[in-house]
């Protein structure tokens, strides 16, 4: 298996994320709302899953599946220090990843990192991914589908030239579809 195609598991997601993160900008939102992104934008630039995570939605918008638990036991592991709300990364992931994966992280980050953490949650609750989730807000807790990803083509690049294939979206059921009221 190549380096690409190789998942991640969520512990080193997250210690990436927070070893890419200002201290000031290291918290549970930003890293939950940072790896949604990331994951979701590159399942639709690569057609693959960057890691073993699972995303739920909840009130607050997608959050790592179980991420209290998760952050919980990196920290009894000696991984990562909890302080309230902040993160601090205490070892460095042990991931290997290709020089392209790396960059394509790196600039989600850097891109999202720069929002405000209501910005980042406001952009969150704005992906079809959500709305679909959560029937527009009404439903909380199901865990996202990442094939819905494909929805999210705000997460391209600007100069990215990739057409989304007609097989490559995702099935839906119409009859699951919630009318938007405007």
């Amino acid at each position: 298996m190549s380096e690409k195609n190789r998942k991640l598991n969520k512990e080193d997601l997250i210690l990436y994320i927070l070893s890419k993160l200002e201290p000031d900008k290291s918290d549970k939102i930003r890293l939950n709302k940072l790896a949604f992104f990331a994951e979701f934008a590159y399942l639709l630039k690569f057609n693959q899953d960057l890691s073993n995570a699972e995303y739920a939605a909840i009130d607050m918008g997608p959050v790592i599946n179980d991420y209290e638990s998760i952050l919980n036991s990196m920290q009894k592991s000696g991984l990562i220090k909890i302080d309230g709300y902040t993160l601090r990364p205490l070892k460095a992931p042990s991931i290997q990843v290709s020089a392209e994966t790396q960059t394509f992280l790196d600039s989600v980050i850097e891109k999202y990192s720069k929002l405000s953490k209501a910005e980042l949650i406001g952009l969150s609750h704005l992906t079809d991914a959500y709305k679909i989730t959560t029937n527009n807000e009404q439903v909380m807790g199901n865990k996202i589908d990442k094939k819905l990803a494909a929805l999210e083509t705000f997460l391209m690049d600007e100069g990215d030239t990739n057409q989304l294939s007609e097989n490559k979206l995702p099935k839906i059921d119409r009859s699951k579809l919630v009318r938007y009221d405007r």
